[in-house]
C-alpha cells in the first residue's frame, strides 16, 4: 500500500493517525526489504460498515449433501443413526443445521429408491441433530405416484424436519434441453402437490440456466421455495490430482473471487432482483470425489471458509457442502477426498479432515447480520475479510492469511469498526496447522483444540489486551484464520 495513500486515509479519519504511521514505517520497511526479499509482514487495513438493513444470516445456512444411497442399509446398518451419538455430536459441533440428501445416486438405477424404513431413520437423526432436510425423489425413470406417495409419508410424520422436496439431480446431463427436463420434471410435481397440496420445492439441482428457468416458470406458483445449482468451482479432481502443489495454491489464491463474482452475477444476481431465494444444494472444490493431496488437505480448510463467507456476504439462503463415506465420482461411486469426516475403520468414531475445520469455524464467525468489511492491502496478497453484526449489537469479524511456503507473509490488520462503535472489548479465537503447513492433513486446531473422534470440541476463545479497542491491531500469521469477536461495553 503506497505511504502516500495511508496518511490520506489518516487525514480523512478513515483510519486512526496512530495506525496510519504505523503502517506507512511498515511499508516503508517493506519497500526496502522487498528490494532483497519478500517482506515478512503485510499491512492491512480493514475498515467495517454497518449501513445496509439486510437480514440476518439464516441458522440453516451451512449444510451439508449427501448421496440418497446413504440412506440405504450397508451390513445391516444405517449411516444416518440417531443412536450414533458421535455423528450426532459432529453435526452439532460444526454447526451443521441442514441436510440435503439426493446427488447423483437418486437418479442411478442401480440404486434402490429408499423406501418408509429408510426414511424413518434418516428423519429421526435429523430431529436428534436438530436438521432440516431437503429430500430428493428420482426424476430420470422415475414414478410420479412413488413420489407422491413417498412425499405424503414424509409430511405425515416428518413435517418438523422437512425443509422442501427435490426431484432428480443435475438434469443437464441426461435431457437435451431445458424444455425436455421440464415436460419430465412437471408430472413429478404436479403428483406430489396432489398428495400434499401445500408442498415446497426446491429445484433443479442444476447449472445456472435450468436455474433460472425453472425459477421464471414456477416461482409464482408459491411452491417453489428455492432455486437451487451445484459448483465445484477448483474443476476436476482428476485434473487437480496431477500436479498437486499448483492444485493447492489455486485454492489459496483470491483470483477466485472473480469466478464466484461470474456465478453470482449470472443467476445470484438474477435471482434476488426477483426476490427468489436461492441456495447451492451441492458443492465443494473439485468434482468427482474432489483432488487427492489437495481437497483433503489444510489448503481445502482455508479455501472453504473463504468460499463460505464470500457467499453468505451475498445473501445466499444456504450451502450444502457434498461429503459422505461414497460419492459419485468417475462414472460410478466411491471415497471422497472432499469428505469432511469419515467413520474410523474400527467404527469408533470419525476421522475428522482439515475441511471440516472450516466448517467449525465458519459457525463461531457468523452470526447475525453481514457487514460490509472494506480492505486495502497489496493485490497480490491473499488475504481476506468477513464481518457481521450479531442481534445483541457485538461484531465478528474472520481474518483469513492465505500467504504460505515462501509467500507467507504476517498480515498486520488494522482496523476500524462502523461509526459510533463505543469502546469495549475483544476476544479471538485462531485456526492454525501446527506447521502452517498447507499440504498437511492432521494437525489443524480452532481455539488451541482438535476434534475428537466423538465429535467433541474443547477450544477456548481468548481475551484480547488492546489499548484501542475501536481501531485495534491484530496480527494474523500466514496460513491461519483469525475469529475476533468485540462486545461494547
Amino acid at each position: 500500500m503506497p505511504i502516500k495513500y495511508l496518511f490520506e486515509l489518516a487525514s480523512r479519519n478513515i483510519i486512526p493517525r496512530k495506525t496510519s504511521l504505523l503502517l506507512a514505517l511498515l511499508s516503508l520497511f517493506g519497500l526496502i526489504n522487498s528490494c532483497f526479499s519478500t517482506p515478512s509482514v503485510q499491512p492491512v487495513v480493514v475498515m467495517v460498515a454497518d449501513k445496509s438493513q439486510d437480514a440476518d444470516l439464516s441458522p440453516y445456512f451451512l449444510g451439508l449433501s449427501y448421496e440418497s444411497s446413504m440412506l440405504l442399509p450397508k451390513d445391516g446398518r444405517y449411516y444416518f443413526d440417531a443412536h450414533d451419538t458421535a455423528l450426532v455430536n459432529t453435526f452439532k459441533t460444526l454447526g451443521i443445521k441442514h441436510l440435503r440428501v439426493g446427488a447423483n445416486a437418486v437418479d442411478d438405477p442401480r440404486i434402490p429408491v429408499p423406501q418408509e424404513g429408510d426414511i424413518d431413520m434418516l428423519f429421526t437423526f435429523a430431529r436428534a441433530a436438530g436438521l432440516k432436510v431437503i429430500y430428493s425423489f428420482r426424476l430420470k425413470n422415475g414414478d410420479p405416484a412413488n413420489s407422491a406417495r413417498l412425499a405424503r409419508y414424509i409430511t405425515d410424520h416428518y413435517a418438523d424436519g422437512l425443509d422442501c422436496f427435490a426431484i432428480g439431480n443435475e438434469p443437464q446431463f441426461y435431457f437435451k434441453s431445458y424444455d425436455e427436463y421440464f415436460a419430465q420434471w412437471k408430472p413429478h410435481y404436479d403428483a406430489i402437490l396432489k398428495a400434499v397440496p401445500d408442498a415446497k420445492f426446491d429445484g433443479p439441482s442444476a447449472n445456472g440456466y435450468y436455474a433460472r428457468n425453472l425459477a421464471r416458470d414456477l416461482f409464482a406458483a408459491g411452491h417453489l421455495a428455492m432455486a437451487s445449482d451445484h459448483n465445484y468451482f477448483l474443476g476436476s479432481g482428476r485434473a487437480g490430482e496431477k500436479n498437486p502443489p499448483a492444485t493447492r495454491a489455486r485454492f489459496l489464491l483470491n483470483d477466485i473471487h472473480g469466478y464466484y463474482q461470474t456465478v453470482y452475477r449470472q443467476l445470484g444476481a438474477v435471482l434476488a432482483s426477483n426476490g427468489i431465494p436461492y441456495r447451492m444444494d451441492e458443492l465443494n472444490s473439485c468434482y468427482w470425489g474432489g483432488a487427492k493431496d489437495a481437497s483433503d488437505t489444510y489448503a481445502a480448510t482455508l479455501w472453504a471458509l473463504d468460499c463460505t463467507h464470500w457467499w453468505a456476504a451475498h445473501h445466499l439462503l444456504g450451502m450444502n457442502y457434498h461429503t459422505g463415506e461414497s460419492v459419485g465420482r468417475d462414472e460410478t461411486f466411491g471415497a471422497a477426498n472432499y469428505a469432511a469426516f469419515v467413520h474410523k475403520a474400527d467404527g469408533r468414531g470419525f476421522d475428522l479432515r482439515p475441511q471440516s475445520y472450516a466448517f467449525l469455524a465458519f459457525t463461531q464467525g457468523a452470526h447475525g447480520r453481514p457487514l460490509e468489511a472494506k480492505m486495502e492491502s497489496a493485490p497480490s496478497f491473499n488475504f481476506n475479510a468477513y464481518c457481521y453484526r450479531d442481534r445483541d449489537g457485538s461484531i465478528y469479524l474472520t481474518l483469513i492469511n492465505k500467504s504460505y511456503g515462501d509467500k507467507a507473509q504476517t498480515a498486520l490488520v488494522s482496523l476500524q469498526l462502523p461509526q459510533g462503535t463505543i469502546s469495549g472489548g475483544w476476544q479471538r479465537l485462531d485456526l492454525v496447522q501446527e506447521n502452517q503447513d498447507v499440504a498437511a492433513k492432521t494437525g489443524v486446531t480452532l481455539g488451541g483444540a482438535s476434534i475428537s473422534l466423538q465429535g467433541s470440541w474443547t477450544g477456548k476463545w481468548k481475551k484480547v489486551k488492546s489499548d484501542e479497542s475501536i481501531t485495534p491491531t491484530f496480527r494474523v500469521e500466514s496460513a491461519s484464520a483469525t475469529i475476533l469477536h468485540f462486545v461494547a461495553n
